[in-house]
């Protein structure tokens, strides 16, 4: 590694030279390098390197599968971070894998419920729209999915949010599997909903898949605000304040 004498002091790259300053003050130079692709692939050193960008291969591939699944669902529901935080999670389940080695563990649907819980929103969660109390579940044997929210005042139970009129529930149930491409997906919502309403509302929504039984299924409950115009209905500030919540994971 060389060292800059003189009156020049230069950080940042040149071509191969990469310039510097130490911690100790001094400026250096040095070659730019770095292990090849090619030996990372077969050198022996590098196992354990290999074994966990597989693993870290396998869960980015199923995060993006599922994102692309839920596009629809996702776009007026999701922050700018929810691909990392679906993919740590993902990360995670590949991680729990008991049955296959080191560098082959994958995503199974027995560990998919380690889902549950995460915010697609972190500016929003349900609990911060809605202070009542939302029942939800999914039937394996008939298919359904069931949200309830009982009776409750809009004006009295949900978060005032400037410039919303209106809010809507939603009920979405995905198979999922993390080999396979076709996967069905199901989503209910509620008529829309006067915030400023103080006499109780009811919801209580019902979806239906025609579900693999060997598959696991993803329910996702989330609540979305709206500005009526005109007799339409608009997204408050692209689903900043949304919420979305992957609220159960049934697996056989």
């Amino acid at each position: 590694m060389a060292r800059l004498e003189g009156l020049i002091k230069m950080k940042g790259q040149i071509g191969d030279l990469t310039f510097f300053k130490t911690r100790d003050g001094s400026y250096q130079v040095r070659m730019k390098g770095g292990v090849s692709a090619e030996r990372i692939a077969t050198d022996p050193r590098f196992q354990r390197t290999r074994e966990n960008g597989a693993e870290f291969g396998r869960a980015a591939s199923a995060s993006k599968k599922l994102r692309d699944q839920l596009r629809d669902l996702f776009e007026q529901n999701v922050d700018n971070r929810i691909s990392q935080r679906l993919s740590s999670r993902f990360s995670a389940v590949v991680k729990a894998d008991s049955l296959n080695e080191r560098g082959e563990r994958r995503v199974l649907a027995e560990n998919l419920p380690m889902l549950n819980g995460l915010e697609c929103n972190k500016t929003a969660s349900l609990t911060s729209i809605f202070y009542g109390k939302l029942q939800y579940a999914y039937d394996r044997a008939s298919g359904e999915g069931t949200l309830a929210t009982g009776q409750f005042s809009p004006r009295n139970k949900i978060a005032m949010l400037q410039g919303a009129t209106h809010v809507r529930f939603t009920l979405a149930l995905q198979e999922f599997d993390a080999d396979s491409e076709d996967q069905p997906i199901v989503m209910e919502s509620s008529p829309y909903i006067d915030v400023s309403l103080m006499a109780e509302q009811q919801v209580a929504l019902l979806a239906e898949l025609i579900a693999d039984p060997s598959k696991a299924v993803i329910v996702l409950v989330g609540i979305g605000y709206f500005q009526e115009v005109n007799n339409a209905y608009y997204p408050l500030a692209n689903g900043l304040y949304n919420a979305l919540t992957f609220a159960e994971v049934d697996v056989p």
